[in-house]
């Protein structure tokens, strides 16, 4: 039991950005306590004060995790119950109370412990400048709207690169495997996905014929396959009935065209 509480206070700290020494965490619980020492309407303590504090109680108590994880059969999702602390809601509403009586001087404060506990996100490597409304990779939405059908779906075959981003920007899309396959400790295994991506070198023939494995790609066969243009293959795609498409920045757009012919 002691291990598994434990377990929940790792998660609860990287949830709450501790070890990127962000303290707005320490602010929220900070409120929280304030607020069970003055609020007094009962309806107010129900929302600030006792639903959070139930939560948390929950949230650290080893029996209710481990019966979380039996019902669901899932203890990669148990952070998410963090998000039902509305921890903006309840720091903000405990900080205009805190403050009630100087609400200038409380602001500039309030504002001041926000920017100096918090993190600059724009920093982050997983942050980029956006390239368009969508925010997502330009070269993502050049190659859908190369290839999108007029009416119907059609499925494609794309580097790891963009099976985030093509289904986003389009359904009529289908990819033979998802994210599903980028999560390493999820290990999940697709015969595409190991030709596509886990070789060294694609073997030509073995690919080919698994691009056009209806079974193996969802109930349909691959009508463009999109690879980098430094990809190692053994024989070009267009020896084995595939002609380039069309390029998009370092992608390159082959379409099959047994497929089209029949």
């Amino acid at each position: 039991m002691w291990g598994i509480f434990l377990e929940s206070v790792v998660i609860f700290k990287n949830y709450m950005g501790f070890h990127e020494g962000s303290y707005l965490a320490g602010i929220y619980l900070f409120i929280l306590l304030y607020l069970w020492l003055t609020e007094k309407d009962k309806h107010r303590r129900a929302i600030f004060v006792y639903a959070p504090t139930l939560l948390l109680l929950m949230f650290f108590c080893p029996l209710f995790r481990k019966l979380f994880v039996r019902v669901l059969d899932d203890s990669e999702t148990y952070y998410r119950l963090l998000w039902l602390l509305q921890m903006s809601l309840v720091s903000a509403y405990g900080m205009v109370k805190l403050c009630g009586r100087h609400r200038r001087i409380g602001l500039i404060i309030i504002c001041v412990a926000v920017i100096a506990c918090g993190n600059y996100v724009y920093d982050s490597e997983h942050i980029t400048k956006a390239e368009n409304i969508y925010h997502l990779p330009q070269e993502a939405i050049d190659i859908v709207d190369m290839i999108e059908p007029e009416e119907g779906r059609i499925t494609v075959l794309v580097p790891a690169d963009l099976i985030y981003y093509v289904r986003q920007y389009s359904t009529n899309i289908e990819l033979p495997y998802g994210r599903e396959m980028l999560i390493a400790r999820w290990d999940y295994y697709h015969a595409m996905y190991e030709a596509m991506e886990k070789a060294e070198v694609i073997e030509t023939e073995s690919f080919v014929e698994l691009t056009r494995d209806a079974e193996v790609n969802g109930g349909h066969p691959c009508t463009y396959v999109v690879l980098k243009e430094d990809r190692e293959i053994e024989e070009p795609l267009t020896d084995y009935g595939f002609e380039i498409y069309g390029q998009v920045g370092e992608f390159v757009v082959y379409k099959d065209m047994t497929l089209t012919n029949s």
